[in-house]
């Protein structure tokens, strides 16, 4: 009886899951295009790229000090933050671009360094937002 009763259910399982069929299944699509992969956002991931060279460049000019750095260090570093600001890729991807460019400071700007820190976006991707401000 017991083996009856597990037969039974084991077939019970089985059928259940093979339900369906092809024509009742959605047809795969290609993938949506979301707004963190558009032209724009490519745009903005080149001028990114772009502004962690500049910084890296002015990063090898010579500073007074470490405190403040040099002109060519904050124009680069204020360039670089308000691109980032207005990039429309995703908050994970932002947060990336400010670490090559607090890599590329490389101890050049204490104070860029710290912009650069306080323009992470951590609060938003803590809270689930993927993608940036439309």
């Amino acid at each position: 009886m017991r083996r009856g009763l597990l037969l039974l259910a084991v077939l019970v399982l089985v059928v259940a899951g093979c339900g369906g069929s092809s024509a009742s299944r959605p047809a795969a699509s290609a993938p949506a295009v979301t707004r963190c992969q558009t032209p724009a956002a490519t745009r903005a991931r080149a001028k990114l790229r772009r502004d962690v060279a500049a910084i890296k460049r002015a990063s090898r000019l010579k500073t007074h000090g470490t405190l403040k750095g040099n002109a060519a260090v904050n124009a680069a570093t204020d360039r670089f933050l308000l691109d980032v600001a207005r990039a429309p890729i995703d908050l994970l991807e932002k947060n990336r671009f400010i670490d090559h460019a607090a890599g590329a400071l490389a101890g050049a700007c204490e104070q860029c360094f710290q912009a650069l820190e306080a323009g992470r976006p951590i609060p938003a991707i803590a809270h689930g937002g993927r993608c940036g401000p439309s």
